[in-house]
């Protein structure tokens, strides 16, 4: 049955449940009328029925071709590895005669499938050449392309997935688009939630009272937050997402020091860190949103221009792709770090400080809460400086080359000015 058809027969039964009465004739012929619709969706029924037994079938047939597909891929992977491994140790036990020596130009020759014959012929130094050109090529190609596909097939779970989710539950995403749309999903999830983040700390700084229910509220959605951010990234990390690894990190630091914040007591303590949390959370917010449309734009043209990843995601840092807008963001990255130090000094000299907080608990929650920070500002500072270093290096071979041009042409310049002063 038709979208076409249902819509006549569900104006038919509004109809019908207003006027109550019907002549016998028109009773009959929609009796009929209904007889028949119950025929045709019978056979719906029935050719769906088979349809899903052949579905059920393939299913489970696709879903142990994905674990027997899966093991081979784990063999040939651990047999390339045993193998260079044992070239390794062959080539360093074969001692080298300096006769019977020849020289073979070809590589292709090395490579490919010996005969019978060509076994019998070969001396030790061929044999020492054909292991070396297999190491070095063939080895590294087939190395190449099973880190290529690996992420093609099912992926076990980390165990921090395996921790969360209570099982081996299969998190890998095979189909490519749909990987897409996941990371897509995560991109859409954090700036939504980074906004309300941004609003709601406007709100508590300006407008809404000093409440402490309010707070706890503000606080349970940081943590939220950031545990759901670890699960997602975990998840995409699965599936080939290249995310580094101080970033994840960062995430979970975070989770930790908004969970310290959410069960931290309404004492005098609190009350004095307060409005600075809630103003570098808006601080925080606002860098983060910033960040974002920044990236976006930058990895579309990437991806267009096929140097980026597809699952490459935005960060709250910066990295070496993002080297052309340093001087625009840095200063508001650094701002960002450095507001991370002043929370740690804030909270270290709260926490020594027996007025602010006299219950010795959490005076050394409040220093592991300032180390947190700490740990936050040199993690942030140290990747920031480390990919800067790293593109600067980089160029290096550039800035070469235009100071050799530079020399060249100001010599020329020199000569020219030398043989005209020579003619004067």
């Amino acid at each position: 049955m038709t979208t076409n058809d249902q819509q006549p027969s569900k104006e038919r039964i509004k109809r019908r449940k207003k006027c109550s009465t019907i002549s016998s004739s028109a009773f009959d012929a929609e009796a009929q009328d209904l007889i028949q619709q119950w025929e045709e969706l019978s056979n719906e029924i029935n050719t769906f029925e088979h349809d899903h037994q052949t579905y059920l079938t393939q299913l489970e047939n696709v879903e142990k071709l994905k674990k027997t597909h899966r093991l081979e891929f784990n063999k040939i992977e651990k047999k390339i590895q045993n193998l260079n491994e044992s070239i390794d140790v062959h080539q360093s036990l074969i001692i080298v005669a300096d006769n019977h020596k020849q020289q073979v130009s070809n590589n292709s020759d090395l490579l490919r499938i010996r005969r019978d014959s060509e076994k019998k012929r070969e001396t030790p130094e061929e044999r020492l050449m054909r292991l070396s050109t297999i190491r070095e090529h063939l080895i590294k190609q087939r190395s190449d392309y099973l880190r290529r596909i690996q992420y093609t097939l099912p992926q076990p779970p980390e165990r921090y997935l395996r921790i969360i989710l209570g099982s081996e539950l299969p998190v890998s995403i095979l189909d490519k688009s749909e990987q897409w749309k996941y990371k897509e999903s995560y991109e859409r999830f954090k700036l939504r939630v980074t906004l309300i983040i941004m609003i709601l700390s406007l709100l508590m700084t300006t407008i809404i009272p000093i409440n402490r229910a309010f707070d706890a509220l503000f606080h349970f959605l940081l943590v939220w937050y950031y545990c759901t951010l670890t699960i997602r990234e975990s998840i995409l990390v699965v599936n080939g997402s290249k995310i580094q690894f101080w970033w994840r990190l960062h995430h979970f630091i975070s989770t930790i020091t908004t969970c310290i914040i959410l069960i931290w007591p309404s004492t005098k303590s609190y009350k004095i860190f307060r409005q600075q949390h809630y103003v570098f959370s808006l601080y925080i917010s606002c860098v983060q949103v910033l960040l974002y449309y920044y990236q976006r734009g930058l990895l579309y043209r990437l991806r267009a221009l096929g140097d980026s990843d597809e699952l490459q995601i935005s960060i709250e840092g910066f990295q070496s792709w993002m080297l052309r807008g340093l001087s625009f963001l840095a200063p508001f990255l650094i701002g960002g770090y450095l507001f991370e130090l002043y929370n740690a000094y804030v909270l270290y000299n709260i926490s020594i400080n027996p007025n602010n907080e006299p219950n010795s608990d959490w005076q050394f929650m409040l220093k592991i809460l300032a180390g947190l920070f700490l740990i936050l500002f040199l993690g942030n500072m140290i990747t920031m400086y480390m990919v800067i270093r790293r593109k600067i290096r980089e160029r290096i071979p550039d800035i070469q080359w235009l100071q050799h041009r530079y020399e060249s042409v100001k010599t020329l310049l020199n000569r020219v000015r030398s043989v005209k002063s020579f003619h004067k």
